[in-house]
């Protein structure tokens, strides 16, 4: 999967998680109700379990799109800085034919 991928899902991961823990927190104060989804009363131990495990994928997935980025400069070689302005100078109009 491409790094830019990683990074965007674990950034949504992570708000999914934050989101959990949030409604979480308001279900154990008593602010809103337990949810009820297909006939059954999701606790708010479920919530806490979603959370953690969206927090795991997040963080995961975070890792992926972070570090192989690192190791891909860590693999090329250096280059030098005038190495792409000789190229250019000769690319672009070839050699010079001004004549005296």
């Amino acid at each position: 999967m491409n790094r830019e991928v990683c990074k965007f899902f674990s950034g949504s991961f992570a708000a999914l998680a934050y989101a959990h823990a949030a409604y979480a927190v308001a279900t154990s104060r008593g602010l809103i109700d337990e949810p009820v989804f297909l006939g059954r009363r999701w606790g708010v131990g479920y919530m806490w379990t979603e959370a953690a495990v969206y927090s795991a994928v997040s963080l995961a997935l975070g890792y992926v799109g972070w570090t192989s980025n690192a190791r891909a400069q860590l693999q090329e070689p250096p280059t030098a800085a005038t190495e792409g302005q000789s190229k250019q100078s000769e690319g672009a109009g070839g050699p010079s034919l001004v004549t005296h």
